[in-house]
């Protein structure tokens, strides 16, 4: 026909793509709600407020909240594929240029001590955040997923968390939100049989059946923080200080466990307690994890440190008793022979208070611990120092028995006391107690007492 144009079919390719554009705006579009799979409007775009960069927006939640209720699957896979990265969709959730999930946001992963904002962000509650935001893209268990992204390459453990131990500084698990039990549970259940996952049997596990928390017995414990009886006053059983001081090494107990939760210098950490300058427990105005001086058994004190185990527990001991060559207020003992810049934490290699354990060699020889014993009371010398490791009390076998140390000074010394047998160590001759320091006269007088008063050793409370 003259002057007129052909009608052309429409080219295959063309009504391909119209053919994606009505499954799409079918499948994916169906109101302007903004939930579930009605997040795209009558033009094709995402309705106001669904993407918020970088914080998510109301899609994360809903996509979360849906995933937790389908127990791992939901309608997003409709428009952006089994596998999250574009299906009919064409958008990708990985890799968005704009900040969609976390791919391109600055510091997500960051080398510790940085913040870790994906660390903080999955032990959130679940809901636009949690673990189970995490398995959506790296699978139920996080070996991959969709995303093809295993947490386990960074992690470096089959784990979402960091390598054991994960209780301290700079990963600790205290801070996550007990509502992912249930994503915890997947590994760390506890059913009545060994679980290499989980060191920690609940005291009481919970009967079968019972859903997954963090303090019903279903892991690792029965209640949030310690058990009752926990933190007694003495002499009332100390379990939290024989806890404390044991090997540090091992996971659950040391000095180390305790900064899990109360933080690297005790001073509440991520679970809020403190323990220093706390009244109820370990003493007002004592700046430490310890007990007020002198915590070394002195003057029938309850508290000692000499048997606290030094495996674990010295790294934790140097942060406040360090001896680097200068004056330091929190280390009264100076050590013989201090140690050599770098040296590794050590009870007894002179880099805190000490060069060995016990004394040096020769100290059973009387011009050597006879002269320290007799000299005023210090935090190196005098009676009552003798006593910090070998006993304190008022009669036979408290005094000088053993002690801490469980070695008896009567076993050299011939007689219940600390002084040599016979009355010659009452004349000039040698040995003898008329050079002993005054001061020790309140030991003395755990024997000697014979008068009323404080006891001294020239106003008739005791000899003279």
């Amino acid at each position: 026909m003259s002057g007129s144009r052909k009608e052309r079919p429409l080219r295959p390719f063309i009504l391909l793509s119209l053919l994606a554009a009505l499954a799409f705006a079918a499948g994916c579009s169906d109101a302007n709600s903004p939930g579930g799979e009605s997040h795209i409007d009558a033009s094709g775009n995402s309705v106001s407020g669904w993407v918020v960069v970088p914080t998510g927006g109301s899609h994360s939640t809903v996509a979360t909240q849906e995933y937790l209720s389908g127990s791992g699957s939901f309608s997003c896979t409709q428009c952006h594929g089994a596998d999250l990265s574009g299906g009919i969709s064409v958008a990708s959730c990985y890799g968005n240029p704009q900040g969609c999930h976390h791919g391109p946001v600055a510091g997500w992963v960051a080398t510790p001590p940085a913040a870790q904002n994906h660390g903080v962000s999955a032990k959130k509650a679940p809901g636009s955040s949690g673990f189970a935001s995490c398995q959506i893209c790296h699978g139920n268990g996080f070996s991959g997923g969709g995303s093809k992204v295993s947490c386990f390459t960074c992690h470096g453990v089959s784990a979402p968390h960091a390598p054991k131990p994960w209780r301290g500084s700079p990963y600790t698990h205290a801070t996550t939100d007990t509502a992912n039990a249930p994503v915890c549970y997947q590994c760390h259940a506890y059913t009545g049989t060994a679980n290499p996952n989980n060191p920690h049997v609940p005291p009481t596990p919970a009967p079968g059946g019972t859903a997954p928390g963090c303090y019903n017995g279903t892991m690792c414990h029965n209640q949030g923080g310690h058990p009752a009886g926990w933190a007694a006053p003495a002499p009332a059983a100390q379990p939290h200080g024989v806890s404390a001081k044991k090997d540090g090494t091992v996971a659950g107990q040391g000095f180390p466990s305790c900064t899990a939760c109360h933080g690297n210098d005790f001073a509440g950490g991520a679970t809020g307690p403190t323990c220093l300058n706390n009244a109820a427990c370990h003493g007002a105005g004592v700046a430490s994890p310890h007990a007020p001086k002198p915590w070394r058994g002195l003057s029938g004190s309850p508290y000692t440190h000499t048997d606290t185990v030094e495996a674990g527990n010295a790294p934790v001991c140097y942060t406040c008793h360090a001896y680097t060559g200068t004056p330091n207020p929190n280390n009264p003992h100076v050590p013989p022979t201090p140690a050599a810049p770098g040296t590794a934490p050590g009870c007894y290699n002179g880099t805190m208070c000490h060069n060995e354990a016990g004394h040096p060699a020769g100290w059973d020889q009387a011009t050597q611990h006879g002269s320290a014993a007799k000299s005023a009371p210090s935090p190196s010398g005098g009676f009552s120092f003798c006593q910090d490791c070998h006993g304190t009390g008022t009669t036979p076998p408290a005094n000088f028995g053993g002690g801490t140390s469980g070695t008896s000074c009567y076993t050299c010394h011939g007689v219940s006391a600390p002084h040599p047998p016979g009355a010659t160590w009452k004349t000039d001759s040698t040995p003898t107690h008329r050079n002993t320091t005054p001061g020790n006269a309140a030991v003395c007088a755990q024997c000697h007492q014979s008068g009323a008063g404080a006891p001294s050793c020239f106003n008739n409370t005791l000899c003279h």
